[in-house]
């Protein structure tokens, strides 16, 4: 028995040395092509990659399961059409609420995505802000489908404001409290990533639309399609050196997102401006519309001033005195969070620090004449 498991384990092992040499072979070709069709790299041969990580996923659901949980993808269930597949809402056996994204491998950017997200799934523990995978759908050849817990609240992009009952022209806001929760939890999570993961992984699409909100508002982190591991991290992947190869041809796109801590640091400072103006949108907005926003915005946000904030601060927002600076405390930490050197924005870490104590950031950086928020946290710029 030994001895067949033994053989077994050396010819697995050679055949996924076999693919990871193919696969270097492969971007090698690619690499040296002075025309090489971007789109062609969307769709690797080989296709044993997404059978063999979604055995680890937990719970396999069939065909029948899905059509019947989702009324055979009735529209009225259809929660959006993403860019990395579309957004269902479903109800399984025994009244299980679930969100279920179908993935048409046909499409070369969906199936890049469904790469990733399955990739980053399989490998990363699960974390309380991570948007929890129940399970998976393997029958169809051409598209598969990912299984998640349903967040009762929605996304922070549809929650910010809601409609009191058949009374459309009320709008109930969020408070100040919830509000501060939601940015401590969504820091949590980014932190979780860019931390405590190994290796390190960047989300690269933190706006409104991906912070979920459970019961009670706690955060769980979705939109998970463009997870990778983070640019310069050397530890060994195999799948992840094919993904770096797209990603260093990608680079040179304009609006390509980069696979680094800082940009998500600087998604995560609109979703703070977003948090403390109340303006939707902003974290989902092209450049140009962030840029106009940011010119209008930051010159209330001072050190020196307190009472500049209340200037952009929501209108929904009842706010005493206390409540005030720790608005004003956010919006400094998401102005360093914006600050438009990557080199010069925190680490997650003491973002969450900050955000947690968010009268120490105020009341130190009073102290100091840098700016910087250098006593209030440790802020590093090193990457």
């Amino acid at each position: 028995m030994s001895r067949m498991y033994d053989n077994w384990e050396r010819l697995v092992g050679a055949v996924l040395k076999r693919e990871e040499l193919r696969q270097i072979a492969m971007c090698e070709s690619l690499s040296s092509s002075s025309s090489i069709n971007s789109t062609s790299l969307f769709i690797p041969d080989f296709p044993n990659f997404l059978d063999i990580n979604e055995t680890k996923f937990k719970d396999v659901f069939s065909y029948h399961q899905i059509l019947e949980a989702t009324d055979e993808f009735n529209d009225e269930n259809l929660i959006k059409l993403g860019h990395s597949g579309d957004i269902f809402y479903g109800t399984l056996e025994r009244g299980i609420p679930v969100v279920i994204k179908k993935v048409d491998l046909y499409s070369p950017m969906k199936r890049k995505s469904y790469m990733s997200e399955s990739s980053f799934l399989t490998k990363v523990v699960s974390h309380p802000r991570i948007v929890p995978l129940l399970g998976h759908c393997l029958e169809n050849n051409t598209e598969k489908f990912l299984v998640y817990e349903h967040m009762r609240n929605g996304d922070l992009s549809s929650s910010l404001f809601k409609k009191r009952r058949s009374d459309y022209s009320n709008l109930r806001s969020l408070d100040w409290i919830t509000r501060l929760k939601i940015a401590i939890g969504a820091a949590e999570g980014l932190a979780y990533l860019h931390h405590e993961c190994i290796p390190p992984h960047v989300h690269r699409d933190i706006q409104a639309s991906s912070i979920l909100l459970d019961v009670g508002y706690e955060v769980r982190l979705g939109s998970l399609s463009e997870v990778c591991a983070r640019e310069g991290d050397t530890r060994p992947s195999r799948m992840i050196s094919f993904l770096r190869f797209q990603q260093a041809l990608e680079r040179d796109t304009p609006g390509t997102p980069n696979a680094t801590c800082a940009y998500d640091v600087y998604c995560f400072g609109k979703v703070l401006l977003e948090l403390v103006t109340g303006k939707l949108g902003i974290s989902s907005s092209n450049e140009s519309t962030v840029k106009e926003f940011l010119e209008i915005t930051l010159p209330y946000i001072s050190i020196n001033d307190k009472e500049l904030v209340t200037n952009i601060v929501d209108p929904s927002l009842i706010i005493d005195e206390d409540l005030l600076e720790e608005v004003w405390a956010m919006a400094i930490v998401a102005r360093s969070c914006l600050n438009p050197n990557p080199n010069r924005r925190p680490l997650m870490r003491y973002i969450l620090k900050a955000l947690e104590n968010p009268l120490k950031v105020v009341r130190d950086e009073n102290t100091t004449s840098s700016g910087g928020l250098s006593n209030a946290v440790p802020f590093d710029s090193r990457r």
